[in-house]
């Protein structure tokens, strides 16, 4: 069991000449080749929540060893340390990279957004291969920062919208092949999370639990003091930590369109909105990004949703009782030839309206059960061992995520975005140019280059 403040603050001197070190690489051991039956030692930033889940996941894969947990909030973590009661633990992850490090080969990163490009960077400078949980990071700045690191490392990255491994996504991908849908030119994707907060005041401190360290819980984020109005998960509603409904769905619900109509950079978003805030998010939201014209297609329209006011209008011709998407929401893809509705992280996609999937249903093509993707973890762990390249590697993660990030820019500064999509910049608006960058880190806290 971890004693209180055990693996915290006290950083040895190796520890904080190795963040001195990041922007040379020097002082790191070297990436290892695998053995086609050799285990990759895992270990977990993050071991409560979105880290638990993963804990589950990875439990009895045979690619795998668990290595140590790191988490600040003891509390969360209760579950995944119950289950490998023997495990290492910690309350700062850098210090468990500096004791484990040549045992370490991989991190999995399960933290709130905004110290996902911090944890994520610290390990890969050491060389130690990462998964990330959406979105990637909390800034453009932070995102190219990201790339840039997959491509100078070589490592095997991989953002954890795992629906980008999943049947659904690999089903539309061969029907746009099959020009099932024709022409694409308009796609509506939504949230039905509840993660926006509208005109939310700075809540007053509450006392630290003594099983949280809020001063890493707050990381490379300005100050403030702790209060229970932003844990457990409720930070997704801050927009100095988390991302709101766009950062935790986006990089789900977009995804599907964005792979397979090959979009990039947008050349506008425009922002209708309700409840604008400067702390959290607008209640309810419908952002319009324009992607330009390419050899490959023309011009695609997107339509973001979410919150009460805001609704993706629903097909003509879809059957009135049928639900749009599921629960967690869903993409709507109008073609030329036919218009298709998924669930949630690209899920089952169908035909609207369902008798004419019903009259096309043996036409349809199907994936082949031999070409069934690998799980989206199993993907990641194949390509740290140089048998598959990872799916949602940071440079289509990162471009996902950046476009996610234009609309969340356009929220914050409260009006529409133009962007010139070559150079990959917002045009004629300083407010947003700084929200590109994103506030400096706190001292200390600061990785990039």
């Amino acid at each position: 069991m971890v004693k209180k403040g055990e693996g915290s603050m006290n950083l040895s001197r190796r520890t904080t000449m190795a963040g001195a070190a990041v922007l040379t690489g020097a002082g790191f051991l070297p990436k290892r080749a695998f053995g086609a039956n050799e285990r990759i030692n895992v270990a977990f930033v993050g071991a409560g929540g979105k880290g638990n889940h993963a804990v589950k996941v990875l439990t009895g894969n045979p690619m795998v060893n668990f290595v140590a947990f790191a988490d600040v909030d003891e509390a969360r973590a209760v579950p995944s340390y119950q289950q490998y009661p023997d495990l290492p633990r910690y309350r700062d992850f850098r210090v468990m990279l500096d004791k484990h490090e040549k045992q370490i080969d991989a991190v999995v990163v399960s933290t709130p957004d905004h110290t996902h490009h911090y944890a994520a960077k610290w390990c890969m400078v050491r060389g130690k291969h990462v998964y990330v949980e959406k979105p990637l990071a909390h800034s453009i700045r932070e995102v190219r920062d990201l790339m840039a690191a997959e491509k100078k490392y070589k490592l095997a990255c991989q953002m954890g919208n795992q629906g980008h491994s999943g049947i659904g996504l690999q089903t539309l991908r061969l029907w746009m092949e099959e020009g099932v849908l024709g022409d694409v030119r308009e796609v509506r994707a939504w949230s039905n999370s509840g993660w926006n907060k509208a005109d939310l005041a700075r809540p007053t401190g509450d006392p630290v639990p003594g099983t949280l360290d809020w001063d890493q819980w707050i990381g490379p984020a300005a100050k403030v003091d702790y209060s229970s109005a932003y844990l457990p998960a409720k930070w997704r509603g801050w927009n100095e930590f988390g991302s709101g409904a766009l950062g935790d769905w986006g990089c789900h619900n977009m995804d599907a369109a964005y792979d397979v109509l090959e979009l990039d950079c947008p050349s506008s978003v425009k922002l209708e909105s309700t409840g604008p805030s400067k702390l959290s998010f607008p209640a309810s939201v419908r952002l319009t990004y324009t992607f330009p014209d390419t050899k490959e297609r023309g011009e695609v329209i997107l339509k973001w949703y979410q919150g009460k006011e805001y609704s993706p209008e629903r097909p003509a011709d879809m059957d009135p009782e049928r639900q749009m998407g599921t629960d967690g929401g869903g993409t709507l893809l109008i073609g030329s030839k036919a218009t298709v509705v998924m669930g949630s992280h690209a899920g089952t996609p169908r035909i609207v309206p369902e008798a004419q999937h019903s009259k096309m249903a043996k036409s349809l093509p199907k994936v082949d059960k031999s070409a069934k993707n690998s799980s989206h973890y199993d993907n990641w762990l194949l390509g740290i061992k140089g048998e598959e390249t990872c799916r949602s590697n940071f440079a289509y993660g990162g471009r996902l995520t950046e476009t996610m990030m234009y609309g969340l820019i356009a929220m914050k500064v409260n009006r529409d975005q133009k962007i010139d999509p070559n150079k990959r910049l917002i045009v004629g608006d300083k407010d947003a140019l700084e929200a590109i960058r994103g506030p400096e880190p706190r001292e200390e806290w600061g990785i990039f280059g």
